[in-house]
């Protein structure tokens, strides 16, 4: 008989696994513990276990942040990189182009700018009462100059003032804060008061104030009659 106790010896049987399983049984049950996890995972995905609370609450936040921005967005601007041009300053400096344009003109017929106490109103007159009353006090008014004067968007009086010492008037808005002399304050672009000037072609070519009554002719007769047709339109 064969003695097998030495084969033994030199071949030991290999340790059995942790929980007493063989190596097929063990492989077994990790690929079954592969398979249950890859299906909770599954089920357990961003989509899958977010109900209609979920998207709910969503809907909700979305709403919330809508109602706080749009209302900004309605009353806001334009965002320049990291300078922002609110709409109601727009609003003011095409006020102010406008309003100095209309100044320039009103020189040009009148001579000079509205006094103080006559403001900025005097561009607008629209009725024949008020009409009549400015050109027998400036003659040469031919407005109104601009459609109406309204307060700026902020809700104040716009501040216009002639310079005693001549040049162009003070005119600005107090801006947001509505305080005069401030770095908000809206001003106009100074070359606008000069435009009317500049460009005659608003006035079908009429002599700007400073020539007027200056006839240039080549003998006394055409100068005369140049000068009788000029005293029909008041110049």
């Amino acid at each position: 008989m064969v003695d097998y106790s030495e084969l033994k010896k030199k071949f030991r049987p290999k340790k059995p696994l942790p929980g007493g399983k063989s190596p097929k049984a063990a492989v077994k049950a990790i690929a079954l513990e592969y398979e249950r996890k890859k299906a909770e995972l599954a089920d357990n995905s961003a989509f899958a276990r977010k109900g209609p609370l979920f998207y709910g609450m969503v809907i909700l936040v979305l709403v919330v942040v809508g109602a706080m921005v749009v209302p900004q967005l309605m009353r806001g601007g334009i965002t320049l990189g990291k300078k922002r041009i609110e709409r109601n300053d727009l609003q003011a400096r095409k006020a102010m182009d406008s309003l100095s344009v209309a100044l320039g003109r009103y020189k040009f017929h009148v001579g000079e700018y509205p006094s103080a106490e006559e403001g900025l109103v005097v561009l607008a007159y629209r009725k024949p009462n008020d009409i009549r009353k400015v050109r027998a006090l400036h003659k040469g008014w031919d407005g109104p100059y601009v459609n109406h004067i309204v307060k700026d968007p902020w809700g104040n009086d716009y501040v216009y003032e002639p310079r005693a010492e001549g040049g162009h008037p003070v005119l600005y808005s107090k801006g947001p804060d509505g305080r005069a002399g401030t770095t908000d304050d809206v001003l106009p672009d100074q070359l606008s008061f000069d435009a009317a000037f500049n460009d005659t072609s608003w006035t079908n070519h009429w002599a700007p104030c400073e020539l007027r009554g200056i006839v240039v002719a080549p003998d006394e007769e055409t100068k005369r009659r140049v000068q009788d047709e000029m005293k029909k339109y008041g110049q």
